[in-house]
């Protein structure tokens, strides 16, 4: 089922209620195309106008390739600026160490640092010099401003840019525009930190600068962490300030594996661990963070905090898996568009996408543009699709995007994971590992991506079936021997540590005359159960290559128990695996022959009824 946002962020929303300090993070986790960004949007729809809401995205700001937290606190300032009525917030502190890490005082000594830093806040204190610094800031910021549906601040209107930075600066006026702010209460905050220290409040804007241009990571995370408390005392403060019943903040990360927002995210949640360990008996942070990862933040949470996202919301971070459509879900998409033929187009298209979100709107679209039913699904994926590109290439494209944090397609990738889909599972992919392009090795995320193998995390996962498919006919395509599908089933076969990794690689490889004899052998060896079962692992994998029904079909006249096997290793994988047969008067056909075949094999088993009750099934 598609993800429902909504719900788990107004349990987010509500965590605080309950009495916990702080609300967890929101990682939802998702492969390429899982329609996490979609989600994320109408979030935002829904929530802008009942609190502060900000939909950030790390690979339109500027910093991203800094691997700062600079560029997302921005955005995530600028987007929460214009608030909701009757709930204005500042980010004083947040703006003095922009000032601060405008300014390079490492070639100053340390009085002049000093005195230049008095000198910086003393201009800004003037509401028309800052209103020209944050217009530069919001330019440069590069990220999408959530509080308008518009493109990304870089490339919007002048006046769109003056609309922002008036609301950034519209809070910190006291009375009247004229009227001088004062920064002496932000100012005094860097010297405490809301954690009882005691330094020289100037002398820790001069080093957060400092920090900000060091190539050392150590002193890095020290800004990060630095900006992000300021960040938490300014909503903090804002909050207090509106009194009642005020809402929390929702801020929403798009492309939350971008390096940015990674580190805004681990910053985060570092902060509030240090804020705890202070007892400085603070009121909650108003922030609550919904993270969109293809599963690289899971696995840095999981390593940061110990904590899986499993544990419920009194864990520092939760995981929502974005899961696929429905059969139900894509036949209602498919019937509530102006497409003819709905109730026909649903079934087709989740039988090949299997509900993969973006995959499921190419196939839907594509089968609109057939006014007959009865669509030949091989036909549509080789269709012609923009770019130059083919309708498969396309389908496949969004779960290598995935693996990628810039949502680049790398050629490499996506030849590995053509290669990768023979494997029946990831601890079969890493065999092989000798057939992949460079730079592609085991620790590349087309192995270890959480969300591309499914279940996420789990040792044997197995690819997305759509992948899978998608990688398959991509592989029978391939021509150079040295990594085609002949090369690929070889190498699993010969590496095979199961019967049934074997026998299931030698009917792709070989052909399904030998593999029937070997089953057929085994017919009055193995209990009934067993025998079905190690049936279903042979099968399991259909044949792109075989789109001919009189192959599939296999012996017109099978008299043989070796002859039925042939029968079920050609009809099963078609029936059951393979998208591409859709014809309802020709899955009746490939039925029937199951049915027939398990009954007639049932003759030659240990016992009957485990055979009988599986072609009931049919």
């Amino acid at each position: 089922m598609r993800l429902n946002l909504p719900e788990p962020i107004t349990e987010l929303l509500a965590v605080q209620a309950t009495g916990l300090p702080t609300s967890p993070v929101l990682a939802v986790e998702g492969p390429g195309g899982s329609g996490k960004s979609e989600s994320l949007r109408e979030a935002l729809e829904k929530w802008r106008r009942e609190t502060p809401t900000a939909l950030v995205r790390p690979s339109e700001t500027v910093d991203s390739a800094k691997n700062t937290v600079l560029g997302v606190l921005t955005a995530v300032m600028i987007g929460l600026s214009p608030g909701i009525r009757g709930y204005p917030l500042k980010f004083e502190r947040t703006l003095i160490a922009h000032l601060a890490i405008r300014e390079d005082f490492s070639k100053l000594t340390a009085t002049d640092a000093l005195n230049r830093l008095k000198q910086v806040l003393t201009a800004h204190r003037d509401p028309a010099v800052l209103l020209a610094f944050v217009r530069s800031v919001v330019r440069a910021a590069g990220g999408l401003a959530a509080a308008i549906a518009g493109p990304p601040v870089s490339a919007a209107a002048p006046e769109v840019v003056d609309q922002l930075a008036e609301a950034v600066v519209s809070g910190l006026r006291r009375w009247r525009w004229w009227q001088q702010i004062d920064w002496a209460g932000p100012v005094a905050w860097f010297g405490h930190q809301d954690r009882g220290f005691d330094f020289n409040p100037l002398q820790t804007l001069i080093d957060l600068s400092d920090w900000a241009r060091s190539e050392r990571p150590s002193l890095r995370e020290e800004a990060d962490d630095l900006l992000v408390a300021a960040l938490l005392a300014d909503l903090r403060r804002a909050r207090a300030e509106a009194g009642g019943d005020a809402p929390a903040v929702l801020v929403l990360v798009d492309d939350g594996d971008l390096p940015a927002a990674s580190a805004f995210t681990s910053s985060l949640i570092r902060v509030r661990g240090q804020l705890a360990a202070a007892r400085t008996e603070l009121p909650p942070d108003p922030l609550n963070l919904v993270v969109a990862t293809t599963g690289a933040v899971a696995d840095a949470l999981t390593t940061a905090t110990g904590c899986t996202g499993e544990s419920g919301w009194a864990g520092p971070w939760v995981r929502i898996p974005a899961g696929d459509l429905g059969p139900d879900e894509v036949r209602h998409l498919a019937e509530s568009s102006r497409w003819g033929n709905g109730h026909l187009h649903g079934p087709v298209a989740h039988r090949l996408t299997r509900g993969h979100p973006e995959g499921t709107a190419i196939v839907l679209a594509e089968l609109a543009k057939d006014r007959e039913p009865g669509t030949d699904v091989d036909a549509l994926l080789r269709r012609p699709a923009p770019g130059g590109t083919t309708v498969e290439r396309r389908l496949l494209e969004p779960f290598v995007r995935g693996l990628n944090a810039r949502k680049h397609v790398e050629e490499p990738l996506l030849e590995a994971l053509v290669t990768l889909s023979a494997a029946r599972d990831r601890l079969e992919a890493e065999r092989l590992l000798p057939l992949l392009p460079h730079p592609v090795r085991h620790d590349s995320p087309v192995f270890t991506s959480r969300t591309l193998w499914s279940p996420a995390g789990a040792d044997d996962g197995r690819l997305h079936p759509l992948a899978r498919y998608l990688g398959l006919r991509a592989l029978a395509a391939r021509d150079d021997p040295a990594t085609g599908w002949t090369a690929a089933f070889r190498k699993l076969r010969d590496r095979a540590g199961d019967r049934a990794g074997q026998l299931h690689h030698e009917r792709l490889l070989s052909g399904k005359e030998g593999v029937a004899e070997e089953l057929a052998g085994l017919l009055p060896e193995l209990p009934p159960a067993e025998w079905l079962a190690l049936l279903e692992e042979v099968v399991a994998t259909p044949d792109p290559r075989e789109r001919d029904l009189a192959r599939v079909r296999g012996p017109k006249q099978p008299s043989t128990a070796a002859d039925h096997v042939v029968v079920l290793l050609g009809v099963l994988p078609a029936l059951d695996h393979d998208p591409c047969f859709t014809d309802e008067h020709a899955l009746a056909e490939l039925r029937e022959l199951a049915k027939d075949s398990l009954r007639r094999l049932s003759k030659h088993a240990r016992e009957r009824g485990p055979f009988l009750l599986r072609a009931k099934s049919y």
